[in-house]
């Protein structure tokens, strides 16, 4: 369950990416437990849109749930790794996700429904595996700058 929590939280970025406008709203924390799970994004969702967004990011996540993509995770190098995680913004030091006496330094990379970042969690096989319970987007909420989309399984 806690696999398919973190992989859902993925797809939402996948999700987010595929909705237009998004490009300038980078990841900036991500919440992958079973207690409010959540993603938030620098930026900002104007009042009077935010109805139609959550419905175009509602369609975007179940599409890609749909698509049944599945989840690959590789040991890349820094510098493979960075083009592919920082594609938005510099958010993602990766130098936090290496150990300093490493020579040459690589870092697990996760890329679910075309997300990538560097990752250490534990996650479904393939966005389909988030079917069974339902995972969805539930809603979202914006202040001082942040937008944090909600998820989770129907049952919740």
């Amino acid at each position: 369950l806690l696999s398919e929590c973190h992989t859902a939280g993925h797809v939402v970025d996948a999700a987010m990416g595929k909705i237009d406008g998004t490009t300038n709203m980078p990841p900036i924390k991500g919440y992958h437990f079973l207690e409010g799970p959540y993603v938030e994004y620098k930026g900002a969702v104007d009042a009077k849109e935010r109805d139609a967004f959550l419905d175009m990011l509602k369609v975007a996540f179940q599409e890609l749930v749909d698509e049944d993509i599945p989840t690959v995770i590789q040991t890349l190098p820094i510098s493979d790794a960075e083009p592919l995680c920082n594609r938005l913004a510099r958010n993602f030091d990766l130098q936090n996700f290496v150990s300093p006496d490493d020579p040459d330094p690589t870092v697990r990379v996760v890329s679910t429904a075309g997300s990538t970042s560097p990752c250490g969690g534990t996650h479904a096989r393939s966005t389909g595996v988030l079917k069974e319970r339902g995972w969805c987007v539930k809603g979202l909420k914006c202040k001082k700058g942040v937008v944090r989309v909600r998820y989770g399984p129907v049952e919740q």
